[in-house]
C-alpha cells in the first residue's frame, strides 16, 4: 500500500507542472459531479458553470480535463469571453490552442453583430471568429466561410 501511495504521489508531482497552462484554477459548479484524480477529469451534470480564465461555459453537461485545461460542454451551451457570446449545442474550449470550437445551432453575438451558423470557432489570442455552414450575418445569408475580427468589429 505504501508503494502505491508513493507511486501516485510521484505521478502527481510529474503532472502538476502541466496545470500551469491556465492562469488560475477553473471555477467549477454543477448539480452533480465526479472527479477521477488519475485522469484529472471532472464529469459535470446539471446547471454546469465553468470559469476558465474568464471564459465562461454554461450548459447541461461538461467534462473538464484539468491536466490539459480543456472543457467539453453539451446541451444548451453558452460560451462567453470578454465582448463575445456563443450559444450552441456543443463547445470544446482548448486552452493550449487558445480556441473555442462550437457546433450545432450556433449563434454568435458581438456588439450589434449577430452571426448564425452550423459550426465555428473563436481564437481569443488573435480575436478572430470563423463560421461555416449556413452562415447568416445580421439577417443576410453569407456564402462560404465567414471570419469576423472582434477587435475591429468587421468581417474579413
Amino acid at each position: 500500500m505504501k508503494k502505491i501511495f508513493l507511486f501516485l504521489t510521484m505521478l502527481l508531482l510529474l503532472v502538476i507542472p502541466s496545470l500551469g497552462l491556465a492562469k488560475t484554477e477553473p471555477v467549477i459548479k454543477s448539480d452533480s459531479r465526479t472527479f477521477n484524480p488519475l485522469t484529472g477529469v471532472y464529469n459535470l451534470d446539471g446547471n454546469v458553470y465553468v470559469d476558465l480564465d474568464n471564459r465562461i461555459i454554461v450548459g447541461d453537461h461538461a467534462q473538464v480535463y484539468m491536466y490539459s485545461m480543456k472543457v467539453d460542454a453539451q446541451g444548451n451551451v453558452k460560451y462567453t469571453d470578454d465582448k463575445i457570446a456563443f450559444t450552441c449545442d456543443k463547445v470544446s474550449v482548448v486552452g493550449k490552442e487558445e480556441t473555442a470550437y462550437v457546433t450545432g445551432n450556433c449563434t454568435f453575438t458581438s456588439g450589434s453583430t449577430i452571426i448564425t451558423s452550423n459550426s465555428g470557432n473563436y481564437n481569443w489570442d488573435n480575436k478572430l471568429a470563423s463560421f461555416r455552414g449556413s452562415v447568416v450575418v445580421n439577417g443576410s445569408p453569407a456564402p462560404g466561410e465567414v471570419v469576423y475580427n472582434v477587435e475591429t468589429e468587421k468581417l474579413q
